[in-house]
């Protein structure tokens, strides 16, 4: 199977003013879509990865909210890939967020909360959920 990148766009970039910052919690979740192989290219299909990192102080409030998109094109003639292969691209799409995170946030005080790191085990009915819609079992 053949995995070709495209670029990452950052859908939404938002920080609260410095004073906020007490106590942080990141959560991150990922919105996943895989395409059914398109009847003008069936040996094709893409998948889009929209990891969304957000911060939240000791009172609640978010005091970040980032969401990056990432969609590849798989070249796998028709067939399934395994959710393994899946897992992978996301945990690249973590990455180029987590990069994106840091170039973008230097001088914020934020920078030193860590990116949460995708687990498999955590993803693994939703990629299953994207394999069965996107290549039903007939």
């Amino acid at each position: 199977m053949e995995v070709t990148k495209y670029i990452v766009e950052v859908l939404k970039w938002e920080e609260s003013p410095w004073e906020s910052y007490a106590d942080l919690n990141g959560n991150m979740s990922f919105g996943l879509v895989l395409s059914k192989p398109d009847e003008d290219e069936p040996d094709h299909s893409y998948f889009a990865i929209r990891p969304l990192l957000k911060i939240t102080n000791s009172g609640g409030h978010a005091v970040f909210v980032g969401e990056t998109k990432s969609v590849v094109r798989l070249t796998n003639k028709g067939i399934a890939p395994k959710p393994e292969i899946l897992f992978e691209i996301i945990e690249d799409a973590a990455r180029e967020f987590a990069k994106i995170f840091l170039e973008r946030t230097t001088h914020n005080p934020h920078i030193h909360h860590p990116i949460p790191r995708p687990v498999f085990k955590s993803l693994q009915a939703v990629i299953e959920d994207c394999l069965n819609e996107a290549y039903p079992k007939d």
